[in-house]
C-alpha cells in the first residue's frame, strides 16, 4: 500500500485560510493606497514630462534648423568652389594648356608626323 503524507487538521487549514484572507485584505489596502499615491505622482510626473518633452522638442527643432542652415551654407560654398574650378578648366582648355587637352593632342600630332614621314618616304621611292 502506498504511503500518504500526513493530512493537516481541519483547524490548521482554517487558521491558514483566515491568515491568508487577512493578508490578502492588507495587501489590497496597501495596493489601493499605493495606486492612489501613484496616480497623484503620475499626474505630477506627466505634467513635468510634458513640459520636459516640449522643452526638449523645441531644443531639437532649434538645433535641426541650425544644422539645416549650416548645410545650406556649405552646399552653396561647395557649388561656388566647383563652379570656379570648372571656369578655370575651361580657360585652360581654351588657351590649350589643359593636360586633358594637350596630352591627346600631342599623341595625335606625333601620329600625324609619323604618317607624313611615311608618306614622303613612300613618294621618294616611287
Amino acid at each position: 500500500m502506498p504511503v500518504q503524507p500526513p493530512s493537516k487538521d481541519t483547524e490548521e487549514m482554517e487558521a491558514e485560510g483566515d491568515s491568508a484572507a487577512e493578508m490578502n485584505g492588507e495587501e489590497e489596502e496597501s495596493e489601493e493606497e499605493r495606486s492612489g499615491s501613484q496616480t497623484e505622482s503620475e499626474e505630477e510626473s506627466s505634467e513635468m514630462d510634458d513640459e520636459d518633452y516640449e522643452r526638449r522638442r523645441s531644443e531639437c527643432v532649434s538645433e535641426m534648423l541650425d544644422l539645416e542652415k549650416q548645410f545650406s551654407e556649405l552646399k552653396e560654398k561647395l557649388f561656388r568652389e566647383r563652379l570656379s574650378q570648372l571656369r578655370l578648366r575651361l580657360e585652360e582648355v581654351g588657351a590649350e594648356r589643359a593636360p586633358e587637352y594637350t596630352e591627346p593632342l600631342g599623341g595625335l600630332q606625333r601620329s600625324l608626323k609619323i604618317r607624313i614621314q611615311g608618306s614622303t618616304r613612300a613618294s621618294v621611292w616611287m
